[in-house]
């Protein structure tokens, strides 16, 4: 599988290779493909070499993108067999297949020696052709399509295994049709100009395993494949060119001169970039956008309708200078050395405020007359300048609070709950002196030396429960060990009356063996997020550990700890695989 994501990575490459270059070659060729076909199924041990080799035949046609980058379609016909008595350590099982194969592609060609074949001689305006002998790879999409005859008699040895996997395949409901990813190379000679033939190796790496009709009678692991292989001999052609300059007679702006690309195959004496039939001044090198005649000072205004030929200008002050830009000539300019406006008589209004520079309280920002051609970013009355939060609506200096504690939210260490200036705005819900993020227990007033828990005993046990939540949880098999289940809601902790009767029962044993002690482990499904999953395990762990303290058994023979949705017992697929991942196992273990 990795295999075949790497062909197609490496085919979506070359579609972002290609490039504009000069269509020099002849583009187009069809031609016939004479060779083999082989089967590289279950009942064929090679993926590359197959041990009963078929005829195979077919057409195809190519499209040359450039001199190395071809568009190929294919259509091949051929069979596909395979046997077990092929290999001495597969014959015991006797299975046999038998397959025509229709193979429809589409790939993509990379000739990197192709530049040789066609080159274009920049002097003559002329393409040459040479004989070249070059290797190539393909790669890319198509269709195969099958119709399996499978054989599963077998042989007095086949294993029963084997028969109830064909058993399955016979019942197996399959398409003919397969999407597979060809990929090969070749190497491809030139007999002339226009006949080309070349030898190459293809395979097809399917998305299925019953090309063959077999999948479960023997490797259902390992999609089929198959191999299209032989001799290709292809016509090269292309429009009729007569000049012989790359471009088609029917584009060719000069079908009977050989030219230039750039000027659709026409001629230019002056080498200026104007086509000699389109040239004003064909014997003396000037601009393009000046139909080939000169510009002396390089405004853009041909010399003849340039007021200052000899001064760069603009076109709008018909050749003369602008030197601010500003759309008034530098004699009408009150400022010709700073582009202004026309209504400050050429003087400039920088930010575009409407309020002249020099009554403007900030000329470079652009403001309202009502705040004197400052900015109120965030339209809260205060000018940007005085806002201590410029970009955000508020009332506390021009910044926002939020959870409305007084507290402005950028100076507030938690801006979405209200809390009070001793804390950075921070709450403490229970009113003990300690924040609620580092309160053990923030919704029951303890003790700041407790660290909010209300007594030693409650802080050893938060710490201890603390500890082992940071412990992992290993599944492992312990020797004379025993495990409980307990099953959980969807997104409940809650204990059923079914299970507190389970851990009664666990209870009880504890009392009557004290060597034994307990490893609670909290479970999740994959519904949701992974930390809040992780949190809900950890919470099941504690409501299993709380209820057994509460029937008597020690604290210091249980731990307790959540793995999260880390270790499913069954499938998060289905409900039912579901309802048996949102558990906590108790597991006894004996000293």
């Amino acid at each position: 599988m990795r295999f075949r994501f790497t062909l197609l990575l490496i085919f979506c490459c070359a579609l972002t290779q290609f490039s504009y270059a000069q269509q020099i070659n002849k583009r187009y060729e069809l031609g016939i493909l004479v060779g083999n076909s082989g089967y590289l199924g279950d009942l064929n041990k090679s993926d590359f070499f197959s041990k009963q080799p078929q005829a195979g035949v077919g057409l195809l046609g190519r499209y040359y993108y450039n001199e190395r980058w071809t568009f190929r379609g294919g259509l091949t016909f051929g069979k596909l067999t395979g046997s077990d008595a092929n290999f001495a350590d597969r014959a015991g099982r006797g299975f046999k297949t038998s397959s025509p194969i229709t193979d429809l592609s589409a790939t993509v060609e990379w000739d990197f020696l192709g530049k040789k074949r066609f080159s274009y001689d920049t002097a003559t305006y002329q393409v040459k052709f040479k004989r070249t002998l070059s290797p190539y790879f393909f790669t890319g999409l198509g269709l195969g399509f099958t119709s399996p005859k499978a054989d599963f008699t077998g042989t007095p040895t086949t294993l029963a295994i084997y028969r109830q996997g064909a058993v399955a395949d016979q019942a197996a409901k399959y398409s003919s049709t397969n999407i597979v990813v060809p990929f090969g190379f070749g190497v491809k000679y030139d007999i002339n100009e226009n006949f080309v033939v070349a030898l190459e190796a293809g395979f097809r790496f399917a998305f299925s395993d019953y090309l063959d009709g077999i999948s479960q009678g023997a490797n259902p692991a390992r999609n089929d494949k198959y191999k299209l292989s032989g001799l290709t001999v292809t016509y090269r052609f292309d429009k009729k060119d007569t000049d012989k300059d790359g471009i088609p007679d029917e584009t060719d702006g000069c079908p009977k001169q050989p030219g230039s690309v750039k000027l659709n195959g026409c001629p230019d004496f002056d080498k200026d970039g104007v086509a000699d039939k389109d040239d004003e001044c064909p014997e003396v090198f000037g601009l393009i956008p000046l139909k080939g005649c000169p510009d002396n000072d390089s405004d853009g205004i041909a010399n003849q309708n340039d007021d200052c030929p000899d001064a760069y200008g603009s076109l709008t002050m018909k050749g003369c200078p602008d030197k601010d830009k500003d759309g008034i000539a530098d004699k009408n300019d009150t400022c010709p050395d700073v582009a202004g406006l026309v209504e400050f008589g050429g003087c400039p209004d920088t930010d575009k405020d409407g309020v002249a520079d020099k009554d403007d309280a900030c000329p470079t920002l652009a403001g309202t007359t009502q705040m004197k051609g400052c900015p109120d970013t965030d339209n809260d009355g205060v000018a940007d300048k005085d806002d201590a939060c410029p970009t955000i609506a508020g009332t506390l200096a021009g910044c926002p609070d939020t959870d409305k504690d007084g507290i402005a939210d950028k100076d507030d260490m938690c801006p979405d709950v209200a809390g009070i200036i001793a804390f950075n705005g921070c709450p403490d819900t229970d009113g003990d002196g300690v924040p609620d993020s580092k309160d053990r227990q923030p919704t029951v007033a303890g003790k700041p030396e407790f660290e909010g828990a209300i007594d030693a005993p409650t802080l050893a046990k938060l710490t201890k429960a603390e500890e082992k939540l940071k412990l992992p949880m290993v599944a492992s098999k312990i020797p004379n060990s025993t495990t409980t289940t307990v099953l959980f809601e969807l997104n409940k902790i809650e204990i059923q009356p079914m299970y507190a009767v389970i851990l009664d029962g666990v209870a009880a044993t504890m009392a009557a063996n004290q060597t034994y002690n307990l490893r609670i482990a909290g479970h999740a499904d994959e519904i949701g997020s992974t930390e809040p999953n992780q949190k809900l395990s950890e919470k099941r762990a504690e409501a299993c550990f709380d209820y057994l303290l509460s029937k008597g058994v020690a604290t210091n023979r249980m731990s307790f700890g959540g793995v999260g949705e880390k270790m499913p017992v069954a499938s998060n697929t289905t409900e039912q695989g579901r309802k048996q991942n949102r558990r906590a196992t108790i597991e006894i273990i004996i000293k």
